[in-house]
């Protein structure tokens, strides 16, 4: 056996040999390695074969194409007229067939995902994309629910796979989507506002936009009441509308029908809020960084 198949050349491709009009996609394979790595014993070792079972392997694809396809004899392997014309169509192939297998491999991945998320998202927003994850996982099964922020949070891992909640702008919870300011609404025409103790319809306690509006209202010295609580944005709108109380929204997510109110009817200022994305950073747990990758492609390009 020749030791340097680098420098043996082949025995001309009879043009009257028989062709099969079907590609083994493994010798597409390494026709594509000898080119990238111009060797036959790189190419061996990049494929774990030995250099006569890679020689052999491309002889096998000229017989079949009925052409040679690389040119022997020279320090660096390079494609002949032939070659230069398959190699993208083979690298295209072969890039279908990595797909096609990933595809498959992804299609097959099973599990069960509880998300907790502010209510906002859970109605709104996320019903739709866990649809379409679904179809793309067919074996991965997601539970939903919405709740308060910091109490989800605290029961990531144990309860949750993945939450997303709301805190402060560069709090840290988990990758921020999106960012907004945090207002007071009414009704228009409404003197709601006026009134005193300023009746309020919040979220229950340990909500991070009620505690904001609490302590904004007392740092400025205005006395307040709860009138309605409620752990949905409708529930609290719905107070509003009525003119029963002056609720807090993100602006991101408040109502055409509510009018924002700010110091010109002297309400306290207050602070920006983000929105993140939390997951558990489990080993193992593909079916979690699945859903966590395609949240995260999805919701940083459709949301505010």
């Amino acid at each position: 056996m020749n030791p340097n198949p680098e420098l043996v050349m082949p025995t001309p491709v009879d043009p009257r040999t028989p062709r099969s009009h079907t590609v083994d996609i493994d010798l597409l394979r390494v026709f594509d390695t000898l080119l990238r790595v111009g060797s036959f014993t790189t190419a061996a070792k990049a494929l774990s074969r030995t250099q006569s079972a890679v020689s052999m392997q491309l002889r096998r694809l000229e017989e079949q194409l009925g052409a040679q396809l690389v040119i022997r004899g020279t320090r660096k392997l390079s494609p002949t007229l032939e070659g230069q014309q398959l190699l993208p169509l083979a690298r295209q192939m072969l890039g279908l067939n990595d797909q096609l297998f990933h595809d498959v491999d992804l299609a097959e991945v099973s599990g069960s995902i509880r998300i907790g998320s502010i209510e906002h998202y859970a109605t709104r927003v996320l019903p739709a994309l866990i649809a379409e994850f679904c179809r793309l996982y067919p074996r991965i099964h997601v539970e939903l629910q919405h709740g308060v922020s910091s109490l989800m949070y605290a029961e990531l891992g144990s309860r949750y796979d993945l939450v997303i909640g709301i805190g402060p702008v560069g709090s840290g919870e988990g990758l921020r989507l999106s960012k907004s300011r945090v207002v007071w609404a009414s009704m228009p025409g409404s003197a709601t506002h006026l009134q005193r103790p300023l009746p309020l319809a919040l979220n229950p306690e340990g909500a991070m936009l009620r505690d904001w509006a609490t302590h904004a209202l007392d740092g400025a010295g205005i006395p307040w009441r709860i009138a309605y609580t409620s752990t949905t944005v409708t529930g609290l709108e719905a107070a509003v509308r009525a003119g029963i109380a002056v609720g807090v929204f993100r602006e991101a997510t408040i109502s055409k029908r509510l009018k924002v109110l700010g110091t010109r009817e002297g309400m306290p200022t207050m602070p920006e809020c983000e929105v993140w994305l939390a997951a558990v950073p489990l080993p193992g747990r593909k079916a979690v960084e699945l859903l966590e990758a395609f949240l995260i492609h999805k919701l940083r390009k459709s949301l505010r």
